[in-house]
C-alpha cells in the first residue's frame, strides 16, 4: 500500500470578497519526495501554501497535514504540526521570506534551532548555524542584518534556516525570485541533495523550469485558481496539453497572454 500523502488539498475554494481565489483545488503532496507547484504569477500557487502552512482557511474543502483537517485542530494542534514545517515564505517587512529584520542573519538561522532544540549546546548551535549559512554562500553576511542585504540573498538566508532545522515538511514558495542563474543551479542541487539525504517531503513553488525539471518527483500545475494537471514530474512536465506546454517552455503561442 503506498504511503499516505504528507499534503492534501481536497476540493478547496477561496473567496475573498466574493472574488473566487482557489477553485475546486485538489492536490496531493507526496510523501517522501519533492513537489514542484508550477503556475502563471498570481493565480494561486501562494494562496495554496497559505493554506498549508494554516495562514489562512478554505471557504470551502479540506487542507489535510499528515491526514488531519486543520479546520478541525486546535490551535496547540496547529502549532505542533507547524514545529515539524520549515516555510520559506514570500512576503512584505519586516518578515520578507519569514526572516526577522530585527534579528541579523545570524541570529534569523541559530533562533529557530534554539527554540526547537531545547537541549542543544551554543556551540552545536553555532556549528550548524555557520554550516547552513557557508551551504548557501552566506558566511560573510552573518553578522549583517537583511535590510543590509539584497533579495536574493534574503532568500539564501531563509533557505539555509529551512535546511538547518531538517524538518519533515520543507516548503519553499518562489524559490527563485531574485536568484541568479548560477546561484539558483546551485541552490537546486543543494536542496535536491539535502532532500535525499534527509527523506523529508518538499513542496516548492517556482517559475524557473530547469529547476522544475531538476526537483521535482511530482509536478502540479495550478492556473486561473483551478488546478491544470498534476502527477509524476516527467508525465506533467513533458505533456502536450496547451497550458502547460506553454508554462514549462515559455513560448508566446498557447492559452496564456498577457491578459491572463
Amino acid at each position: 500500500m503506498a504511503d499516505a500523502p504528507a499534503i492534501e488539498l481536497v476540493h478547496v475554494d477561496k473567496r475573498i470578497g466574493g472574488t473566487p481565489i482557489l477553485d475546486d483545488v485538489s492536490f496531493e503532496v507526496p510523501q517522501g519526495r519533492i513537489t514542484v507547484l508550477i503556475g502563471p504569477s498570481a493565480e494561486g500557487k501562494t494562496v495554496s501554501i497559505k493554506h498549508i502552512v494554516g495562514l489562512t482557511h478554505p471557504s470551502r474543502g479540506r487542507v489535510l497535514v499528515h491526514g488531519k483537517d486543520l479546520a478541525r485542530m486546535a490551535d496547540e494542534e496547529v502549532n505542533a504540526l507547524r514545529r515539524d514545517m520549515a516555510v520559506v515564505l514570500q512576503g512584505a517587512l519586516p518578515f520578507t521570506c519569514g526572516l526577522f529584520y530585527s534579528l541579523s542573519v545570524y541570529e534569523n538561522v541559530a533562533f529557530p534551532l534554539r527554540e526547537r532544540n531545547g537541549r542543544w549546546s551554543e556551540e552545536r548551535i553555532d556549528q550548524v548555524t555557520m554550516d547552513h549559512l557557508t551551504m548557501v554562500g552566506m558566511r560573510e553576511s552573518a553578522a549583517q542584518m537583511p535590510d543590509q542585504i539584497s533579495a536574493g540573498m534574503t532568500k539564501r538566508v531563509a533557505l539555509a534556516r529551512a535546511l538547518a532545522l531538517r524538518a519533515g515538511i520543507v516548503i519553499i514558495d518562489d524559490f527563485d525570485s531574485g536568484i541568479d542563474g548560477v546561484r539558483l543551479a546551485l541552490l537546486t542541487e543543494l536542496i535536491h541533495d539535502a532532500q535525499r539525504t534527509t527523506g523529508a517531503t518538499y513542496l516548492v513553488t517556482t517559475h524557473d523550469m530547469n529547476a522544475a525539471r531538476t526537483l521535482a518527483d511530482h509536478a502540479v500545475v495550478i492556473s486561473g485558481g483551478r488546478i491544470a494537471a498534476e502527477g509524476p514530474a516527467g508525465e506533467v512536465l513533458g505533456s502536450s496539453e496547451p497550458l502547460v506546454n506553454q508554462l514549462v517552455s515559455g513560448g508566446r503561442e498557447g492559452p496564456l497572454t498577457m491578459r491572463g
